[in-house]
């Protein structure tokens, strides 16, 4: 009686994993068709804007350079493109927008960081000022310090915990963790999707008003050009506090605004 009914048991188990099996199957079957379906529609998006773009159809390749970057993962060649597109259909706001969002993901793109001085340029926005992080992520490569520190700080963590560092050398495991900090920390702050997470783009044609206080009949400071950056500091409602090109602080409307860091 009891054979009989564990051999039962086990014909029910082996059903049930069986029909688990084949749902897990079938649905990874279908997430693959999906994705690739998905893969192959970011990529006829991509082709076409290209063709669009070599074939003098500006307006047309901005709308599927945009549409293509909606769901595929960015990149900063795509975006130099469209920058490149934007530019050619005299669009130069949108243009130094996009150059300098290739530049967000890839500091060191020389020909980004040119095509952004020659739409500044025209727009008569004056260069961003020097700062130390932008200068480091433009010359040094950030993945490979990022990840020597990731090294360095479980090495040393290890030799630690397993008290493999001899006693003329005890301190060497600490350095080694100290070392893994810095690095990790300084990939980190000078990170550009870190550090320039808090930039506002001024993409209206007026331009952006910069008052003395967050209402509309307040002083006037300044007037600040199409194509200018500011760095925002707080919020309250519709208003922004920040600061604006030279260091000077104000208030301003977030109308006409575009963040320079996508869905920031």
């Amino acid at each position: 009686m009891n054979e009989g009914v564990s051999a039962k048991f086990s014909s029910v188990l082996l059903l049930n994993m069986r029909n688990r099996i084949t749902s897990f199957l079938r649905i990874t079957i279908v997430a693959v068709l999906l994705l690739g379906g998905a893969s192959q529609v970011w990529s006829d998006d991509l082709s076409e804007a290209r063709l669009r773009a070599k074939n003098g159809d500006h307006a047309e390749a901005i709308r599927l350079f945009e549409r293509h970057l909606q769901t595929a993962r960015p990149s900063a060649s795509v975006y130099y493109e469209l920058g490149g597109a934007a530019k050619n259909s005299s669009k130069p706001a949108l243009a130094a927008l996009n150059f300098r969002r290739a530049l967000v993901l890839n500091p060191r793109f020389d020909a980004a960081q040119k095509a952004l001085a020659e739409t500044n340029l025209s727009l008569g926005v004056a260069s961003d000022l020097a700062d130390w992080k932008v200068g480091v992520a433009s010359k040094v490569p950030l993945n490979p310090i990022l990840m020597t520190g990731i090294v360095l700080f479980w090495l040393g963590l290890f030799i630690l915990v397993f008290g493999f560092h001899v006693r003329s050398q005890r301190f060497f495991d600490v350095g080694l963790i100290l070392m893994g900090v810095l690095l990790i920390v300084l990939a980190w702050v000078c990170d550009p999707r870190v550090n320039l997470i808090r930039q506002r783009f001024v993409m209206a044609t007026q331009g952006c008003e910069v008052f003395n206080a967050p209402v509309d009949n307040s002083e006037k400071l300044t007037k600040l050009p199409q194509g200018s950056v500011v760095i925002a500091i707080s919020e309250r409602g519709r208003w922004i506090y920040g600061q604006l090109p030279g260091g000077a602080k104000g208030w301003f409307l977030s109308e006409g605004l575009e963040s320079v860091i996508p869905g920031k």
